[in-house]
């Protein structure tokens, strides 16, 4: 009966250390997801911002593009270099 309650013993020791080594591993990879999750969104706001910077000056450069003052100063240039 003490072989047994040994061998019980040492197989359950080792299933708890194996456990308790696997959690711990879990949270270190848990926090490092959480680390560089919180470094993606930082990066996706500043993505964001820099997009909606971009598509303001489009706009401006197609009023500037569309406008009837720059069609006619186009076809000044044009006809000049004839």
């Amino acid at each position: 009966m003490d072989v047994f309650l040994f061998v019980f013993a040492t197989v359950a020791v080792a299933l708890a250390a194996k456990t308790l080594r696997s959690y711990f591993v879990y949270r270190a990879q848990l926090r490092e997801f959480e680390i560089n999750h919180q470094k993606t969104t930082g990066l996706n706001h500043a993505y964001q911002k820099e997009l909606d910077t971009l598509r303001s000056r489009v706009e401006v450069l197609e009023k500037i593009v569309s406008s009837k003052g720059y069609i006619i100063d186009e076809e000044i240039q044009s006809l000049r270099s004839i």
